[in-house]
């Protein structure tokens, strides 16, 4: 009987309190899904680059950014064949470097300038590359040190004898040492 009374009880005075109980666990439960669905939307637009509604609430804006950004002309590469093959005196060893070399622009007249003068162009990458110290060649950081002095001396000489500018980068396609 104690059980009888005990579930009478429970079944008289709980029936309210389980009910609003239920109920505010649904609103908890639905408020929760709804903040992570918010979530997941922020740190999607946040990942993938950024907020459309800003961009459209400034009319201004967009119109500006969007006239200088046409499209740009292709890279062209000149090919400086054939490879260059420099010699280094190490102790009493003879050591070699081969490299081929491609030169980056997007104007016909500094190919133009770059095929006519290329005689020039070879003779000083030959003497900026034997000037070098072959044991720093040999890390990274002498490679793109080299790579940027051969494109800064490349862009000079270009400008000086065509007084065209446009040479974007001096690129190793090769880069053998032995």
């Amino acid at each position: 009987m104690a059980a009888e009374q005990d579930l009478k009880l429970d079944g008289g005075n709980g029936g309210e309190e389980p009910k609003k109980g239920g109920k505010m666990k649904l609103i908890i439960i639905i408020v929760g899904v709804l903040l992570l669905v918010g979530i997941a939307v922020g740190a999607t637009l946040f990942l993938m680059g950024g907020d459309d509604s800003a961009a459209e609430g400034e009319a201004a804006a967009p119109v500006e950014e969007k006239a200088p950004e046409e499209p740009k002309i292709p890279a062209q590469y000149v090919v400086l064949k054939p490879e260059f093959v420099v010699s280094f005196q190490v102790g009493t060893r003879q050591r070699f470097l081969q490299v081929n070399i491609e030169v980056m622009t997007r104007k016909q007249s500094v190919v133009d300038a770059l095929n006519l003068h290329e005689p020039m162009i070879r003779n000083d990458i030959i003497r900026i590359i034997g000037e070098q110290n072959f044991d720093r060649l040999r890390t990274p950081e002498g490679r793109v040190e080299l790579q940027m002095k051969l494109t800064e001396h490349v862009a000079q000489l270009v400008q000086r004898e065509a007084g065209v500018d446009g040479v974007e980068a001096v690129l190793f396609t090769d880069f053998v040492m032995q």
